[in-house]
Formats: C-alpha cells, structure tokens, sequence
C-alpha cells in the first residue's frame, strides 16, 4: 500500500474568504490484485457564486493486472500516441486533472507489442479564476455523458523500428442521431538509425456538427526527429492541426476542453486553439563543449493558417556554468512574439533576460534568481502600444533538505487595470519545512500578480492573490 494526500489552505486578504482543498491518492496491490482510491476536496468559503461553487469526488480503480494482461474497472489516466487522438493525465503544477471512467483492457503480447480497448467517460477538472471547475460538466450531471470507445496498438518489433494505430469513437448528447458520432483514427511510426531516432503520427477526424448535423473532417500530424552525438543533440518538431481539436466549440462562459490535446512546438508551452487551426516547427540545440560549460538554444513558431492575424513565435537561449560541485551560474534570455494569443490583446512582445546563481556550501544552500521583462503590448483599441517592465527578484536559503526558505519580489513600472488589477508590486515570503522524510509543509505569506499562463499547450488566465497559503504533502 501507498499513497499521497496533498492538503491545501489559502486564506484571502481582501475579504478574509478562504479555499481549502484536499487530494488524496491510495493505491493498493496484493499480488495480481490492484486498487485505488481517489479523494478530490474543494471547499470555498460562502457565499458561493456562479464560478465558487464546492467540488466534492470520490474515485475507485479495481484491476487485475498479471504479466501478459491487464483488466481495469474504474479512474484511470490514457494518451494514444501523442496525444492527437485521444489525451488524459494528472498535472499537480497546473492543477489540470483529465481522467477517463470506465473499463480498461490491456494486452501485453510478445515483440513488446500492446493492445488497449477502453470505454469510458472523461472528467475534465481545471483550475481557473481561483477555483476549480468540471470543465465539461452539463447542466445535470457532475461529468459529461459522452462516450469514449478507444483502441490502441502499439509495437516495437525490432530495436530500430515501431508502429503503431489507433481508433475513438465519441458518442455525444449534442449528437442529433446515434450515427452522428465523431471518430478519431490514425498511425504512428518510429525509426531509430543510429543517433537518429524520428517519429510521425497523423490523426483523421470525421464527425458531425452538433445539434445541426452535417458532415464536419479534421486532420492533422506530428513530426519529431532527434540526433545526438556525444554530449551535443538536436530536436526537430512540425506540426500541423486542422479541426483536430475535438470539440472544438468554445462556450458562452469561455469553457472549453479536449478529448485530443495535441503537442504545441513552442517551448513554453503556448498554442493558438489546441488543434482547431495550428502549424508550426520548433527546433532545440543543446551541447556541452565542456565539462563545466552548457548550452541551449530553441526556436518555436505556430500560426494559424485560416486566421493570419493568430501566431506565436519564441527564441530562447540558455547557458549554464558550475564551479565544481559548490558553485552554478545560469543565463537566459527568451523573445516571443504573440499575436491574438491573449483575450483582449492584438499583440504583445517580450524580451526577458533572466539570471540565476547557486552555491552549495556543506549543509547550507544560498540561490539568487532575478529577470527583467521589456513588454510592448497592442490591446488594437486605436490607442499608442503600451510599454512597460516587469521584474522579479528571489533570494533563497536553504539548510540540508529540512529548510528552504525564500524572500521574493516582483514589480511592474505601469498601473494596468486590465491585467494586473491595477497593482504594480507583489511581495512574498514563502518557508518550506520537511517534518520527516514523508511529511512536507509549505507556508506562503504575500501576493502572486496572476497573468497569462499555459503548460503543455493548455493555457489559462489565472487571478492574483494576496494572503496566506499553506500546503501539507503527505506520502506513506
């Protein structure tokens, strides 16, 4: 047996209101006997409104998984390739939880081959405006009642080759007969020759307008290539989505989710409409000339080719020095260029050269990071671009593995309404104590400015906070 529980305490200075929230995962195994429980807590502070409201869950798996096989009923997470036909997962840093419902089963055949058939319900949780939501919640229900039927084969016969395919079927409530369903069904392929490994996938589409029927295709596919040779590599992406995205209906209150989440090639995670109207590359260099000296260099550009106003381009470089084992020095410097990314912003530029130093003395630890951003921002109301700059100061001290803490301080030279609420500095002290090698408790007193944020080509507009927040990680 063994699990994590992560409990959460925020109390908010403006108005004293407060947000508790727990997540406990356990899971279990007796021979070829496998369980798990799931506990999902989120309770804010009365009075409730349209977008606070509490989210109580309580999650089961039971599998029987010997050697050659595995059958699955239950919570559980799956991604079919890379994601352009089918796409759930946990991320704790995002608080973005996709999970499918249902039954599972896996067939591990010789020549490293495997076979999945799953049917199933997807549960979309998303933490958004400082409270989580069911993102595909209907006006009845706590999850969708759409239907999930998945197949996925994937085979890696010989060291330098693999394959693979895969087929879902989403029956839909907005569906105006039973065979107006959508479908998703595509390949991958692998080859490694050598330093060389590349990798394709492409995805078909074919559904139905919702409510309206009529038939409705998307495409799409993904391009990946690595060399490496000896400390140096090279990582190449192209993409290109065109209504891949399923759904890719955005509703009245700016709700939206993916049973697809295809990969973004911009490294910081930023996508136009995640598979709707996407193509790009992105490319990453990185070496080590010497032992003490790394390099890193990346260019991402994504666009969309029936709206030529949409599009992200990123650079970023990135060099890193350590002085033996004691000393780390680390530089970088990222541009981007993002075009009708954000709501309500035509465009806005960015320039941010970041520093970051370490040093490693016996038991104690002493960090300093610090960036400065130069912003040009177009909100296209016929009005001058406003330019302005952000920063961000740390220092952190840490003794052994029991205590970290930390003073930090971030800070803009303009009064935005409309982004920041006004406010133009953002002090915070943050302690990190680890009570026993399983028990973990982190304390933050100040203010965190919100902004624009995306992971893994989800993005979102997250709300600033001012006050308290404690965190207790528990693992046993």
């Amino acid at each position: 047996m063994q699990g994590t529980n992560k409990a959460e305490f925020w109390l908010y200075e403006q108005d004293y209101a407060t947000h508790l929230e727990d997540k406990l995962d356990l899971n279990l195994r007796y021979g070829d006997l496998r369980g798990g429980l799931g506990l999902f807590l989120y309770e804010p502070s009365k009075p409730w409104d349209a977008v606070r409201q509490p989210l109580r869950l309580l999650d089961y798996t039971v599998a029987y998984s010997p050697k050659m096989l595995e059958v699955l009923y239950g919570k559980f997470f799956q991604t079919f390739g890379k994601g352009l036909a089918l796409r759930t997962y946990s991320d704790d840093d995002f608080r973005h939880y996709k999970s499918l419902n249902g039954l599972r089963f896996i067939g591990r055949l010789p020549r490293q081959t495997e076979l999945v058939l799953l049917g199933a319900r997807m549960r979309d949780i998303f933490f958004q405006e400082n409270a989580y939501r069911v993102m595909n919640a209907d006006s009845v229900h706590a999850d969708t009642n759409d239907q999930v039927l998945g197949a996925n084969l994937s085979s890696r016969p010989f060291s330098f080759a693999g394959f693979g395919g895969r087929y879902v079927r989403v029956n839909r409530t907005q569906d105006p007969t039973p065979k107006a369903f959508n479908e998703l069904f595509g390949g991958d392929a692998t080859i490694s020759v050598g330093p060389v490994e590349i990798y394709g996938e492409v995805c078909q589409r074919l559904g139905t307008k919702p409510y309206v029927g009529g038939r409705e295709k998307g495409f799409g596919y993904y391009l990946t290539g690595t060399v490496a040779i000896g400390s140096y590599s090279i990582v190449g992406e192209y993409v290109d989505y065109d209504k891949l995205g399923f759904p890719d209906v955005v509703l009245a209150d700016r709700r939206t989710y993916r049973y697809t989440d295809p990969p973004t090639p911009i490294k910081s995670g930023v996508a136009i409409n995640r598979g709707v109207d996407e193509r790009g590359f992105g490319v990453t260099a990185s070496g080590t000339p010497t032992a003490p000296l790394y390099v890193e260099a990346s260019l991402g550009s994504l666009s969309a080719p029936r709206d030529s106003t949409k599009g992200v381009i990123e650079g970023e470089g990135k060099v890193r020095y350590s002085l033996g084992t004691d000393w780390t020095f680390e530089a970088k410097f990222n541009h981007m260029v993002q075009e009708n990314i954000e709501l309500h912003v035509a465009s806005r530029a960015t320039d941010k050269p970041t520093i970051h130093a370490n040093y490693l003395f016996g038991q104690h630890t002493f960090a300093f990071e610090a960036e400065y951003n130069f912003v040009t921002e177009d909100t296209g109301h016929m009005v001058e671009p406003w330019k302005y700059h952000e920063a961000a100061i740390s220092a952190s001290y840490g003794y052994g593995e029991a205590l970290l803490f930390t003073v930090g301080y971030q800070f803009v030279d303009m009064k935005l309404d409309r982004r920041f609420k006004g406010e133009t500095s953002w002090p915070v002290v943050e302690a990190v104590w680890s009570i026993t090698e399983r028990n973990m408790l982190r304390v933050r007193i100040g203010s965190e400015r919100g902004g624009y944020t995306c992971s893994g080509g989800v993005c979102r507009e997250e709300a600033p906070f001012s006050g308290i927040k404690a965190q207790l990680i528990s693992t046993f």
